[in-house]
């Protein structure tokens, strides 16, 4: 008699190919390998975090799946084929967006024409345009958590919101792969968390996502694999569970992840440096005061638009507040140059756009803002600005090359040099507004050792942070801004990652109104 089976027979399994698959990918700038071998895949409904140090490769591949470059070696496989992306717009035909590190809105457009810009062929009928008015509004509030101006000018949005921007913009093209190159370093936590949130429904859906982040924990949160670059190489792949984030800094720095370094806190700060006296940043919200003192490192906190940004700008004698006054050293500011005068120094968000002239060299960056010291018979030396900046250069650890402009450098170098132009300026107050933005571990914390040992040598250095984690490493205090005001102030044992949340959402910290 046949015996009769215990279990259903099962279907042969089929393997699933991947959306997009690297094949040993080589890239070479002459006598640079940037890429020496880029192998990795990504599977339907998966993130995978890409990680690697400043100068590992990472950008590099980017651009080869977006199209921007052309491997020297290798193949890149989408769904299974070999394919030739020999132009970005290829890569947008394959399915391949990328949410490139340099947030691209043309400014002078509306908010609408940059979200559908070059998607599709013009508009023409009254039908169509609602159509994608509709979808854009829906897309912009999963992400966002609320509607916006769609007629306004790009420009006209916050550093934030124009990330957004880029981010809903790539979204509406419902891509098969979804690049994010340090697409979060500008969100604040409540956005990132709704940004995780959309891409688990859009890899639920299918969709693969390539994650770039030096933010540690964002990556631990969001990826199910993680591919560790270093030096153009793929040294290591780990899933989900497989490993823990010490682990990973080994991979890709090839070392022991190392505890950061103690940074002393100010024992005894000096004078005020600044002074703020009911100030009130905007019509409805509470006046408040503070003061910060010479030697202190000072950080700026809350939710994106709760009005930190707005402070250190009208520090900086950029933004004019409603009421009240800031002194600064004793002196009132008014306007930018009467800040410069006093000693004060400003670091933009926006390195890109506010921060460098990319065209120009590394020098001429460095330079621009002293050469007056630099000239004899109103001539410029040349060999003088070459001098300072070798001696601010070593401050910041910033080894020059032959680079021939900073736009080549890396986001970290390009920091390091912002940075050190000011440092000849031999500032009394420091105002650095999220100044490690996109910027690797080990450059942060190279760069941390500086803010510190300037606020030992007698500055104020105050620091407007997106990080909650850099926030609890440095400050001495941070004080946190809640609906326009002033609402909060932690420092010592109350300085936690718990209570900064807590306090960007009006609850927990020592008031200070």
């Amino acid at each position: 008699m046949e015996s009769i089976p215990t279990t259903a027979p099962q279907p042969p399994t089929t393997r699933v190919a991947p959306v997009v698959e690297a094949r040993s990918l080589s890239k070479r700038f002459g006598a640079t390998k940037a890429v020496s071998d880029g192998s990795f895949h990504l599977a339907p409904g998966e993130v995978v975090a890409l990680l690697g140090e400043n100068g590992s490769g990472k950008s590099t591949l980017v651009k080869l799946l977006s199209g921007v470059l052309r491997p020297d070696g290798g193949e890149i496989l989408v769904a299974g084929e070999p394919t030739r992306l020999r132009s970005p717009r290829a890569a947008l035909d394959a399915g391949i967006v990328t949410v490139f590190q340099e947030i691209l809105c043309a400014r002078d457009c509306s908010v609408l024409d940059n979200l559908w810009l070059g998607n599709g062929s013009a508009v023409r009928s009254r039908a169509a345009l609602r159509r994608r008015r509709e979808l854009a509004t829906r897309a912009w509030t999963a992400l966002a958590g609320r509607p916006a101006g769609l007629d306004q000018p790009a420009g006209a949005l916050s550093l934030m919101q124009q990330q957004i921007c880029v981010i809903v913009r790539a979204l509406l093209r419902e891509p098969k792969l979804l690049v994010l190159d340090e697409s979060t370093s500008t969100l604040d936590v409540t956005l990132q968390q709704r940004l995780f949130g959309e891409l688990r429904r859009r890899t639920g859906e299918g969709m693969a996502c390539l994650f770039i982040s030096h933010r540690m924990d964002e990556v631990l949160t969001v990826a199910d694999r993680f591919v560790a670059l270093r030096s153009g190489e793929v040294v290591g792949t780990r899933g989900r569970g497989e490993t823990d984030g010490r682990e990973l800094i080994r991979l890709i720095s090839g070392q022991e992840a190392a505890t950061p370094p103690r940074l002393e806190r100010a024992a005894s700060p000096g004078e005020v440096a600044v002074e703020l006296t009911g100030v009130r940043l905007r019509p409805a919200s509470a006046p408040f005061g503070a003061r910060i003192r010479a030697g202190e490192v000072v950080g700026l906190a809350g939710l994106e638009g709760h009005g930190q940004d707005e402070l250190i700008k009208a520090i900086a004698g950029l933004h004019r507040v409603r009421e009240g006054e800031i002194r600064v050293h004793g002196s009132g500011v008014r306007g930018y140059r009467r800040a410069v005068a006093r000693g004060v120094v400003y670091v933009p968000r926006d390195r890109k756009v506010e921060g460098m002239a990319d065209v120009l060299g590394v020098l001429d960056n460095y330079g621009l803002p002293t050469l007056r010291r630099d000239q004899r018979l109103g001539l410029v030396r040349p060999g003088r600005t070459r001098k300072r900046f070798r001696q601010d250069a070593r401050t910041v650890n910033f080894v020059p090359g032959r680079q021939e402009s900073i736009g080549r450098l890396s986001g970290g170098n390009q920091q390091k040099v912002i940075i050190a132009r000011w440092l000849a300026a031999a500032p009394r107050v420091i105002l650095l507004n999220d100044p490690a933005r996109g910027v690797d571990q080990k450059t942060k914390h190279e760069l941390y050792q500086v803010f510190r040992d300037l606020a030992a040598q007698g500055a104020a250095v105050v620091m407007l942070s997106s990080e909650v984690g850099e926030l609890v490493h440095l400050m001495d205090r941070v004080l946190v801004f809640h609906d326009g005001s002033l609402s909060a102030e932690l420092a010592g044992a109350d300085l936690t990652g718990e209570a900064l949340v807590s306090a960007y959402f009006g609850a927990g910290g020592r008031s200070v109104s």
